[in-house]
C-alpha cells in the first residue's frame, strides 16, 4: 500500500459500520494506527516560524478588509477545499479581493513580497509531498480479517469496501 493510500483508507475506516466485536475491532485497530502514521507524515509539511507568521499577517489582513455582519464579525462563504475532495472551507468575504487596484490586493501584494522565499520553500515542500513522498511504499502492516467472516456476519456497503478492502484476507 502506497502512503496516500493511506488517506483512503482512514476514509473507510471512518464509514465501516459494524456491529460484530471481531469487525469492530479490526477497523478500530486499523484506524488508531493509521491515524498515527498519517499524522507523523503531515509533520513532514507543516509550516515552519516563517510560513505561520505570513499566514497570520495575511488572515490579520483579510479581516481588516472583509465584510462585516451586524455584530462587527467577519462574514464567511463555505467554499470547495481545494486541498480536501468533498470537502469545505470558509474564507473572508472581502470586496475588491480580485482587483488588482484594490487597497486589499496592494497590502497583500506588499506581504507576499515580504515572504516570497518562505512562500516559496513552503510549496516546493508540499509539492515534494504530494508528488513523490505520498508514491513511496508504506511500511504499515494492516490487521486483516477474513473475507468469509465479514460475508457471514457483517453487511458492508460497496463504497466502503472499496475503500478498506486492504483489511479483507481472501480465504483459502
Amino acid at each position: 500500500m502506497k502512503k496516500k493510500d493511506l488517506y483512503a483508507f482512514m476514509r473507510g475506516l471512518k464509514l465501516a459500520k459494524f456491529e460484530h466485536p471481531r469487525s469492530t475491532y479490526a477497523v478500530n485497530k486499523n484506524k488508531r494506527q493509521v491515524q498515527v502514521i498519517i499524522t507523523d507524515m503531515e509533520k513532514a509539511v507543516e509550516p515552519d516560524a516563517k510560513m505561520k507568521e505570513f499566514q497570520k499577517e495575511r488572515e490579520d489582513l483579510a479581516k481588516k478588509h472583509c465584510e462585516k455582519d451586524e455584530k462587527g464579525n467577519p462574514k464567511l462563504t463555505r467554499v470547495p477545499d481545494p486541498n480536501n475532495p468533498g470537502g469545505v472551507q470558509m474564507i473572508y468575504e472581502i470586496p475588491g479581493q480580485d482587483n488588482e487596484k484594490s487597497t486589499y490586493r496592494k497590502e497583500l501584494t506588499k506581504i507576499e513580497k515580504k515572504f516570497k522565499a518562505d512562500i516559496d520553500k513552503h510549496e516546493e515542500k508540499v509539492k515534494k509531498y504530494n508528488e513523490e513522498f505520498l508514491d513511496e511504499e508504506s511500511e504499515y502492516k494492516v490487521f486483516m480479517i477474513d473475507l468469509s467472516f465479514l460475508e457471514a456476519h457483517e453487511k458492508c456497503p460497496q463504497n466502503v469496501m472499496d475503500l478498506i478492502f486492504w483489511m479483507v484476507r481472501e480465504d483459502g
